[in-house]
């Protein structure tokens, strides 16, 4: 694979929304969506039957297994997406004049991680506590072991209606093992800024 071309954060950026949509693209496919799932906690190293569908979307980018994790997660969404696309779509070519990134402001306010918890909780207070748990072992978990453990919160957070933009996830997880400190602190100030202290654990 090439190695990771050096981008500005406003590029990152771009690639991850456009990253998220051709994902969300493929897994109109059942057959290539059930193999992306089948891929959720696994090293890259052992996700051999996904690299046909994601390599050409993931080369020159870095955090191979951010993205890997990203595309197990997306196949995991419900409702199914539309079934209608028997085969998938060739990836995009380079786009001359991409469109303008996400203003800074703007990328900021998209919802962390964090901010899905919260949104649970508040929808489903009997759930708050243990969604408290799973953040604060997310904040201490190794890379390897965040892997893992994600799909478990994630499948539980889709469950109780609450939305998670996989895009801004994407940009925590390959962030990760040179910022944890600073993506989970936004994923704390995110849950504990708007859940009501009555639905928290002491």
């Amino acid at each position: 694979m090439p190695p990771a071309r050096t981008l500005s954060r406003d590029e990152r950026r771009r690639h991850y929304d456009r990253y998220v949509d051709d994902v969300r693209d493929l897994c109109r496919t059942p057959r290539i969506r059930k193999r992306l799932e089948e891929g959720r906690g696994r090293p890259v190293e052992h996700c051999a039957a996904m690299d046909r569908y994601l390599i050409k979307h993931v080369a020159g980018f870095g955090a191979r297994r951010a993205h890997y994790t990203i595309a197990s997660l997306l196949a995991m969404e419900r409702p199914a997406p539309d079934w209608s696309q028997s085969t998938p779509h060739p990836p995009p070519e380079p786009d001359p004049q991409p469109a303008p990134a996400p203003a800074a402001d703007d990328w900021t306010r998209r919802p962390t991680l964090g901010a899905a918890l919260a949104q649970a909780a508040r929808a489903h207070p009997h759930a708050a506590p243990g969604l408290q748990r799973d953040l604060e072992v997310l904040g201490v978990l190794s890379a390897d072991l965040l892997h893992q453990h994600l799909p478990h919160i994630v499948r539980h957070v889709l469950k109780l209606d609450a939305g998670c933009d996989f895009a801004r996830l994407l940009e925590d997880l390959a962030q990760w093992d040179f910022a944890r400190p600073q993506v989970t602190s936004r994923w704390r100030h995110d849950f504990y800024l708007t859940v009501p202290d009555t639905l928290l654990e002491l």
